[in-house]
């Protein structure tokens, strides 16, 4: 009797844990729905989904054609998406700030500054706009020439909006909640760079910008929600830290020891000609890493995680990978796409 009760108990357990696991992962595929169908009207309204940052020129391309009338300097793609990323940290400053009229960048003193990175960051940004004082996503500014709450004046000089805290700003297209508003700091760890998840709020100021800067990342249970949008020149990477655009998440904070996944985009195949036939190749992919809290190993892959899932059974896909939940994955699971 004791044995069998045992085993009923081992076996609901299992049941139990099983549908706690099915539920999670259904409320994440609810949450990728609707960041889906933000998207969308994204889409509609500027022309385009939102590049991911993993190619430079497509955000340069994207922010003249959301933003015609905003003013980037000349020189190099290069250049003009670095300055692109110092105009996001400023305006950060400007939304986020305590200040009503500012005479210059350097009396800005902003609570919050986003260092914005490939795939984690741009879903806040993009669809969320600037932060404000507590640091919600809460729109971009209305203003033609200055959406990020800095423009050129007449000498040619970077100077804040006046008045930013009055100053009308666009609705964002999502709500993002400071609640899933996950935050992560990059370490450079043996040459590959490392996102690092931050519970200790004092860990996230940054002395030289004199307020919290940090990367931030739509959460669900505590993990992100990761945006990818292939195109040409986006260089997703490869292992052992051969592109600065490869993307690892450690599952703690603990730098020495925490266990490192890689989030890449998912394929179906090359074609003859050797290019990747992406899933969702006309829009985008949305993944999370599902229950374990991993996106996949690190080891034996070379780039885009190609043949992964439909194209695969069951017991060649790898273990990280089963439970990683999708936007194309009609099932919610990847491992529920593959082949028996």
């Amino acid at each position: 009797m004791i044995v069998i009760i045992g085993l009923l108990a081992g076996i609901s357990t299992t049941v139990l844990m099983s549908a706690r696991n099915s539920a999670r992962s259904s409320v994440v595929a609810t949450q990728m729905a609707q960041l889906s169908m933000a998207l969308d009207e994204y889409k509609n309204q500027f022309g385009e989904y939102p590049p991911d940052f993993s190619d430079e020129e497509a955000v340069v391309r994207h922010v003249k054609k959301r933003w015609p009338r905003y003013n980037l300097p000349g020189g190099s793609i290069h250049d003009q998406y670095l300055e692109f990323m110092s105009h996001v940290q400023y305006g950060c400053k400007v939304s986020s700030g305590s200040i009503e009229a500012p005479t210059g960048l350097g009396d800005l003193d902003g609570q919050h500054v986003w260092a914005l990175e490939n795939y984690i960051s741009s879903l806040v940004f993009w669809l969320g706009g600037l932060p404000d004082y507590d640091g919600k996503p809460s729109g971009f500014y209305a203003n033609p020439k200055a959406p990020l709450g800095v423009g050129y004046n007449g000498a040619g000089n970077l100077v804040p909006l006046a008045l930013p805290l009055k100053a009308r700003r666009e609705a964002p297209l999502f709500d993002f909640e400071l609640k899933n508003i996950g935050t992560y700091l990059t370490v450079d760890n043996g040459g590959t760079t490392v996102f690092y998840p931050v519970e200790d709020a004092d860990d996230l100021w940054d002395a030289s910008l004199n307020a919290f800067a940090y990367v931030p990342a739509f959460e669900q249970g505590d993990l992100p929600i990761v945006y990818f949008r292939p195109s040409p020149n986006s260089p997703y990477g490869a292992p052992n830290g051969s592109s600065s655009k490869t993307f690892y998440l450690a599952d703690s904070d603990a730098v020495d020891s925490a266990t490192l996944t890689r989030a890449v985009p998912y394929a179906r195949n090359y074609d003859a000609n050797g290019v990747l036939a992406w899933y969702e190749d006309k829009r985008f992919q949305l993944i999370h890493p599902g229950v374990d809290g991993a996106f996949g190993p690190d080891e034996n892959l070379d780039g885009p995680r190609d043949g992964v899932p439909t194209t695969q059974p069951k017991d060649l896909v790898y273990l990280e990978d089963e439970d990683n939940v999708a936007n194309f994955a009609e099932n919610g699971t990847l491992i529920s796409e593959c082949e028996e």
